[in-house]
């Protein structure tokens, strides 16, 4: 049970990786003198383990048909995933769900009293009737099946979770609505954390015992304060004041770290009407229809959602990226957290009133900087906390002297992780990571760090050896490959050149055009599936990556007319894919706040 964990050596791996995600104790531990890639997940604890048991999931689809016959009532099939399909983390998104729409008493009671709920993986029979398969189906996603089996509404791609966007897809499908009143207190906190002012918790009277759901609400406010701490200790208090209550078993996922909540999958923001009635119907998923957004009200949206997701300590650390292993995750965390204060530095050159954003960018580069945040004995990942810190530190010396020693040993420490061949690495060497590290030291260098030639001449010289005749880099060193399956990092790989004088504006110019070329079946193809998908091997964690690279290579465009008209592109991309919420992501180990940070620093290089 969550509430008997004990705070000892012999705890279990669901309050260690509780206290990781929840607290901030360091994680280097994982890999005492060695790299690992051992990955650690959280086992639910039993309470947690009830999350979404509430709805009333028939055991099979066949009883759930029979049963829809007979009442004439229609089938809600949850597809948590699909035959055949290589996503990775099933379980973790699964439990997102579970965790997140479906344990709010207004979808449990909605559902149960509207439709004939299943949930399960369909044969292979009913991928093909259904179009359920991979890529044209990306999970998780939920079908509304008439009695006569025919479908009524489809949705998949959801990741963001909303209470609101659900009951309004119930809403038109004509559903009974079965609201639930709220107390005095409860309504207090609800209208505090879906407010625009949602950063204050309401005080309370002291002594006075409280619902699950208060201690619940109470507990996203104090996350969104950035006391994670003190929220984890509410939602321990949620799951054991009812502990037969659907919210308590939520309220126990938050607590142990992997609810939808506390990873950043679940909003209680204002969401704009045409997000809120229409996307699923107009749009694919959770990602919101056209015009929802303005690009202002994107970026204060996205800057409000990294500010409650920031811990008291300055780190952003929802990303679960563990594909080097576990005891990478450090070092994910710190790279996260250097992307969202520039992120938040690009917000404060646009709209620089904001003392709590400036607050923010302060402690994020104190976070970043300090040697206890990272794993020195992990080679998998601590690539990118090297380079994207060195690049944060750099934006920051060029307003503020007092980042020049910590420049200084972040570009220092990147020159240092190169291998003997040339490139950098992070789980093995590639030129996309070799092109990452050389634009940071360049970065790196104009704001006064004096670059080791040797280095940058080896490194220059690694990269230029995996560019082929048809301008395509390798994925590995050393293997060929065709443009198409290199048309995501062209831009990054050829402006990391360029950065270095290595390549030539017709170059540059003929990597990006091919790029934009086949963003569609490339990037956009992978999107928000977390894995590489069949179609030329792309994941969807390389979509913000390489939409931020190529936004640089774009702003490298010497005419001003190709520049203007790539960057106006480029720019339509990226508003045309914020979530419900106005914010961002790409897939779900790397988060929301890494999705929407890159957003954001891809967003404003689409301007001069």
């Amino acid at each position: 049970m969550v509430e008997q964990m004990p705070n000892s050596k012999s705890s279990s791996i669901a309050f260690v990786l509780a206290i990781i995600f929840i607290t901030g104790i360091s994680q280097t531990g994982f890999a005492q003198g060695k790299n690992s890639s051992r990955k650690i997940r959280v086992k639910p604890s039993k309470t947690a383990a009830k999350i979404g048991t509430a709805i009333k999931w028939e055991k099979s689809f066949a009883d759930a048909k029979a049963k829809s016959e007979k009442t004439n009532k229609p089938i809600f099939w949850y597809v948590p995933t699909l035959r055949g399909t290589f996503m990775d983390r099933k379980p973790v998104i699964d439990r997102y769900m579970l965790a997140g729409p479906f344990s709010w008493p207004v979808n449990i009671d909605t559902i149960n009293h509207n439709f004939i709920p299943f949930r399960g993986a369909p044969t292979r029979a009913q991928q093909k009737d259904y179009e359920l398969v991979p890529f044209k189906f990306v999970e998780p996603g939920f079908v509304v099946l008439k009695p006569d089996g025919s479908v009524k509404h489809k949705v998949d791609q959801i990741t963001t979770m909303s209470t609101e966007w659900m009951t309004a897809q119930f809403k038109k499908l004509g559903c009974d609505i079965q609201q639930e009143r709220l107390n005095t207190d409860e309504s207090r906190l609800w209208n505090s954390l879906v407010g625009s002012r949602s950063d204050n918790t309401p005080k309370e009277e002291s002594g006075k015992k409280h619902s699950t759901r208060y201690l619940l609400l109470k507990g996203m406010l104090e996350f969104r304060k950035g006391n994670h701490a003190a929220a984890r200790e509410n939602w321990k208090a949620a799951a054991k004041a009812e502990p037969d209550n659907p919210l308590a078993w939520k309220a126990a996922a938050e607590a142990e770290g992997f609810g939808p909540f506390v990873r950043g999958f679940e909003t209680f923001r204002p969401l704009a009407a045409e997000a809120r009635e229409f996307a699923g119907i107009k749009s694919r998923g959770t990602t919101a229809p056209p015009n929802s957004y303005s690009e202002e009200k994107i970026w204060r949206a996205s800057a409000n959602f990294l500010l409650g997701m920031q811990r008291s300590d300055g780190g952003w650390v929802d990303s679960d990226y563990d594909f080097g292993g576990t005891d990478s995750l450090p070092n994910v965390h710190v790279a996260v957290t250097a992307l969202c204060g520039m992120g938040l530095l690009e917000f404060n050159a646009r709209y620089p009133k904001n003392k709590r954003v400036q607050d923010a960018i302060r402690k994020a580069a104190k976070f970043v900087m300090d040697e206890k945040n990272l794993n020195r004995d992990d080679t998998d990942e601590i690539l990118w906390a090297i380079a994207f810190r060195t690049r944060f530190m750099a934006r920051l010396l060029m307003n503020d002297e007092n980042y020049r020693d910590q420049l200084f040993k972040s570009a220092a420490d990147l020159q240092k992780l190169q291998s003997g061949t040339g490139h950098w690495f992070h789980e093995y060497p590639n030129p996309f990571v070799t092109a990452t590290a050389l634009a940071a030291l360049q970065e790196a260098k104009i704001a006064g760090f004096n670059v080791d030639t040797n280095i940058a001449k080896k490194g220059v010289a690694a990269l230029g050896g995996d560019r082929f005749e048809n301008g395509a880099f390798s994925y590995i060193p050393g293997r060929p490959s065709q443009p198409k399956p290199a048309a995501g990092r062209m831009p990054l790989c050829e402006s990391a050149l360029a950065l270095w004088g290595a390549s030539s504006k017709e170059r540059l110019n003929s990597a990006v055009e091919f790029s934009m070329e086949h963003h569609d079946k490339t990037l956009k193809s992978a999107f928000k599936y977390d894995d590489h998908t069949s179609n030329m091997s792309y994941g969807g964690f390389f979509f913000w990556y390489d939409m931020r690279a190529r936004s640089e290579a774009i702003s490298m465009i010497e005419d001003d007319a190709v520049r203007g008209r790539l960057q106006k592109k480029q720019k339509e991309i990226v508003l045309s894919v914020p979530e419900i919420d106005g914010c961002f992501v790409d897939s779900h180990e790397l988060g929301r706040c890494y999705g929407t940070a890159m957003a954001l620093l891809t967003l404003s290089r689409c301007e001069d």
